[in-house]
């Protein structure tokens, strides 16, 4: 199943594993081979960030045109699996929030004041801010700041009393 091309109506998905591709790095760029074809510069995209976060990753080339799927990069060598990962995590990266300091809302906007698992004061603004809170099962959620950036609530019950009523109105 390594050079498998699935069609399902009009898409055709290539899957990428470690039989038919490889990745590396050149010139401090993601780099890739696929079979015989080599790709100087490839970008990783989550197909499904919140839900599988290492499967199911779309590698593009610079030319935005799909060269196949990585159904999870557990399928590959550990150098290539932490190498994938590391590439994800500098794309995607999304703080974990340890607790809320403040919440202020004005005129349709929220005001936050965060602090991270790094030990970081982040302040963020979020627009319609029931909307930008995403759920994902029932004790994580992400939160979409009006630039786009996401802040992770690894557990929203793991909150200290105080963070858990500034946020609970949303939740």
């Amino acid at each position: 199943m390594s050079n498998e091309i699935v069609k399902e109506g009009a898409a055709n998905i290539v899957r990428l594993d470690k039989n038919n591709s490889s990745f590396g790095m050149k010139n401090g760029f993601l780099c890739a081979k696929k079979d015989d074809e080599g790709y100087d510069r490839v970008f990783l995209h989550r197909t499904f960030p919140f839900d599988k976060p290492w499967e199911y990753i779309s590698v593009i080339d610079p030319d935005n045109n799909e060269i196949g799927i990585i159904y999870s990069i557990s399928d590959y060598d550990a150098k290539t699996e932490e190498l994938l990962r590391t590439e994800l995590c500098r794309k995607y990266y999304e703080p974990r929030v340890k607790s809320i300091v403040s919440l202020k809302e004005r005129y349709g906007f929220s005001y936050w004041v965060i602090i991270t698992e790094e030990g970081r004061r982040v302040s963020l603004t979020m627009q319609d801010t029931f909307r930008n809170i995403i759920r994902i099962g029932d004790d994580k959620a992400v939160l979409l700041d009006v630039d786009g950036n996401r802040f992770v609530i690894e557990s929203i019950s793991g909150l200290d009393k105080k963070s858990h009523r500034k946020i609970e109105l949303y939740i």
